[in-house]
């Protein structure tokens, strides 16, 4: 069992959603908490919560992760402040909800500058402290979407079938150096990172639901436990295993539920 007391907890897109609600629950294990995105109006209301409720008062700082430099910025300012992290939760994310040949090619090169490269960036900043101390732990938010096919994501499900891939490589290639990774499958998440990347609020009504405080709440238990792999959706879990050990049936199954669904 992880203990989160006095470590430096990491959470790159604090600002709302997930990252703003494990922010707290980590705050509340009396962590020290680095609150990370590129809001910073928005940081300094989790900031002022957190506060508020008698906590240790977080660490705050302005960044984009798709930006390298940045992130090597905010390596140099928690180190300088509080030394190697500990806990790296890659939270940040971007969706783009659409037909592929219709996205922005702008929208579409963010989703994947701060899904995939975003996680690359802040893994490799973090990483060498870690290795350094002979511990710590590499979280990754990544998405059911990462294992199974949906249109309409098509670009945000690739960067998240990149990030569990790259979760699972590192996961084998320090699990004997003393760094452990979790990585955490949410499905639909009642949060304002749906309205961001367009999807229909119809979605909700047809497909099972968590709020952005449930999903959180899963996720700082996983990380507390040091679970190498967590699907955070009941339902998508069963979807996902039927896909595993039945990949040609559950294709054929996939190919007439989309035909229904997009007329595809």
């Amino acid at each position: 069992m992880l203990q989160l007391e006095n470590k430096v907890i990491l959470v790159t897109g604090a600002s709302s959603g997930i990252g703003r609600h494990l922010a707290l629950l980590c705050a509340r294990r009396q962590a020290r908490v680095v609150l990370s995105a590129r809001r910073h109006e928005r940081l300094l209301e989790v900031q002022r919560q957190i506060e508020g409720e008698g906590l240790l008062k977080p660490m705050l700082v302005e960044c984009d992760v798709g930006d390298k430099a940045q992130v090597e910025a905010l390596r140099e300012q928690i180190e300088d402040h509080w030394g190697t992290v500990d806990v790296l939760v890659n939270n940040a994310g971007r969706g783009a909800y659409g037909s592929f040949e219709k996205v922005e090619w702008a929208e579409l090169e963010s989703v994947v500058q701060t899904n995939l490269l975003g996680v690359v960036y802040c893994t490799r900043a973090f990483l060498p402290g870690m290795l350094e101390k002979g511990r710590g732990n590499l979280v990754f938010i990544s998405s059911v979407l990462g294992e199974l096919p949906s249109p309409q994501h098509a670009v945000y499900g690739a960067t998240k079938f990149a990030v569990t891939g790259l979760a699972e490589s590192l996961e084998h290639e320090y699990r004997g150096r003393g760094i452990k990774v979790t990585l955490v499958e949410p499905g639909l998440v009642q949060s304002e990172f749906a309205g961001i990347s367009g999807t229909p609020l119809e979605r909700f009504r047809k497909v099972p639901s968590k709020s952005a405080a449930e999903v959180a709440v899963l996720t700082l238990r996983a990380i507390e436990r040091e679970r190498r792999h967590y699907v955070a959706a009941t339902s998508a879990h069963a979807v996902i295993v039927l896909r595993r050990y039945f990949p040609g049936a559950m294709h054929w199954v996939f190919k007439q539920f989309f035909r229904r669904r997009y007329n595809l």
